[in-house]
């Protein structure tokens, strides 16, 4: 039998492995009849907690008697692998025929070839100067996805088109077996770019493996082409590169009252969204206003974590009640400018402070009354900017962390290692390779015994800024106003944050500087209701509004703060 193949994955907190293994059952022939995609080329990025990490060229080829998809590509560390030349053949009704794929991992060369005949597929695979063969039992409408190459999931999104909930598609993990995707929800997604809008259907699957299912949203087209793959719980993100351009974002939350603009920042300009109240007579002053500040991993301005618009949801709830509320995507992301790559969190919070000194100089805002809210580690660059801006009046701190970011990684990581099954030498293997590399991002110590693929992607300014962040020091220079909400099911960051973050807020002297602790029963990190809090529930709760009781707190503060404010 073929050994399984596994697909290593991590973000700045940890790795997850997502294992795909053999599960030969059987089943029906999948008998709908596929959709027919625009043939051509597309290019994807692969990017892992919102880190580019490498890339892939894919190639849609019609021939008269089928389809072939080709591509190569590479990616960066954890993966470290190189994709030299992949193809899959398909007959007319995307029924595999032959899979070939050649490249290298961690620096040692594979081939991989299967032929499919009926209801068999036969694979021969060369790794590391060794051979083994193996035939496995498969359903002949099966969609073959071989690990690492992202292009294959065009023929998945061809067989999920006229998909609906509850239905199963059989997949060929190759070399391995067979798995079932079941198709748990479809929904539309608005799409906007600088040339177009068009509506993407996302087909949220689970993929059933025997020991572990893998949660994915695949994202298709209306050419029937794939334009994204997104892994949630592993923070692996395959897009398509037209819409992953800093002109593409979102068009899911609209809020009455919404106005597109950009805010100029240093050498570039912020695209944002600002909410005027509807149906509020405008004070005397102006608007009281609120700046959501995107956070370290933000995709868009509405701060869609897993479905849940949260930025999206709050602008709306505080508009309603007479806020005008300022959204905007992170430089680099979306349809602002910027490159993220060399941003450290400095910088991140300089931009916030631009944001504050626009809405500062709008006639229709009241100066005095600009407030700053924070999800997750938005909260550390929230508190950075209130601490040299005077013109952030308050700041409210949702769902962020209380310890130094070194504390935090290795804190996530252990938490992920717990949910993983391997052995005790494999985590403790996993734990000190991360402490050598704090070590020597820190200058504690030297890269020697760091992997050079490892170095490549955490030795940057980026996550040095990161792990260097002590919430300790930086609330000690901030005079404003505090609140802080954490969710009591939150199982990313846990609810002792806030505790931390209460203690330090504690030791400031000024008078004005109150700090309140508001923790949310049944409330999880993505402010949603939720028994247990686990991150694999959050795909079912893309249409989820935010718990109540995380708007009646904030507006309760927002309105009692403001009011003294001079």
């Amino acid at each position: 039998m073929l050994n399984a193949v596994r697909l290593r994955c991590g973000g700045i907190a940890a790795c997850i492995t997502a294992v795909l293994t053999i599960s030969v059952l059987s089943r029906p022939a999948h008998g709908q009849s596929p959709a027919q995609p625009a043939p051509g080329e597309a290019n994807f990025t692969v990017f892992l907690r919102s880190t580019p990490v490498g890339s892939e060229r894919v190639d849609l080829v019609r021939s008269s008697d089928g389809w072939t998809l080709r591509s190569n590509g590479q990616l960066l560390s954890p993966f470290s692998m190189d994709n030299l030349r992949s193809e899959v053949e398909y007959d007319a009704e995307w029924r595999p025929r032959r899979l070939s794929m050649q490249g290298s991992r961690l620096g040692l060369p594979f081939t991989i070839r299967t032929l499919f005949d009926g209801t068999s597929a036969t694979s021969t695979l060369q790794e590391a100067g060794q051979e083994s063969q193996g035939s496995v039992e498969i359903d002949p409408g099966s969609v073959v996805l071989p690990s690492y190459f992202f292009g294959a999931y065009e023929a998945l999104a061809v067989r999920l088109n006229g998909s609906e909930a509850g239905e199963t598609i059989p997949i060929y993990v190759a070399p391995q077996g067979l798995i079932d995707a079941l198709v748990r929800e479809v929904i539309d997604q608005p799409l906007q770019t600088a040339q177009r809008e068009f509506v993407a259907r996302i087909f949220r699957v689970t993929f059933q493996n025997p020991d572990r299912d893998v949660d994915a949203d695949i994202w298709v087209g209306p050419t029937h082409r794939l334009l994204r793959v997104t892994f949630p719980a592993a923070g692996l993100d395959v897009i398509r590169e037209d819409i992953s351009s800093v002109s593409t974002r979102l068009a899911g939350v609209t809020v009455p009252g919404d106005a597109q603009l950009r805010v100029p920042a240093k050498g570039f300009s912020l695209a944002a969204t600002v909410t005027t109240p509807v149906g509020h007579e405008v004070p005397a002053r102006g608007w009281p206003a609120v700046v959501l500040v995107p956070g370290i991993q933000s995709t868009d301005r509405d701060e869609h974590l897993i479905g849940v618009p949260i930025y999206g949801r709050l602008a709306e709830a505080l508009a309603e009640t007479g806020y005008l509320v300022l959204r905007h995507d992170r430089r680099g992301v979306g349809q602002s400018g910027g490159r993220p790559e060399a941003a450290a969190l400095e910088n991140y919070a300089e931009d916030v402070r631009d944001v504050v000194r626009y809405l500062a100089d709008r006639d229709d805002v009241d100066r005095d009354r600009i407030v700053v809210i924070a999800h997750g580690e938005g909260g550390w660059i929230g508190l950075r900017a209130a601490s040299r801006e005077k013109k952030i009046a308050a700041l409210a701190l949702i769902a962020a962390p209380g310890t130094t970011g070194s504390s935090l990684v290795l804190e996530q990581q252990q938490a992920k290692l717990d949910r993983l099954q391997m052995s005790a030498a494999e985590r403790e293997e996993r734990v000190a390779l991360q402490q050598r590399i704090h070590a020597a991002i820190l200058e504690d110590g030297s890269w020697d015994d760091v992997p050079p693929e490892v170095r490549s992607s955490a030795d940057t300014a980026w996550f040095r800024s990161f792990l260097e962040y002590d919430p300790a020091d930086v609330m000690r220079r901030t005079r404003q106003p505090l609140l802080i909400v954490h969710g009591m099911e939150d199982q990313q960051i846990a609810p002792s944050h806030a505790d931390s973050l209460m203690t330090l807020a504690e030791m400031r002297k000024r008078r004005e500087s109150t700090v309140e602790l508001a923790k949310l029963a049944g409330v999880n990190h993505a402010l949603v209701t939720t028994q247990d809090g686990a991150a694999a529930n959050y795909d079912d709760l893309a249409t989820a509004m935010l718990d109540s009781s995380v708007t009646s707190t904030l507006i309760e503060w927002l309105d009692r703060t403001l009011s003294t404010t001079k």
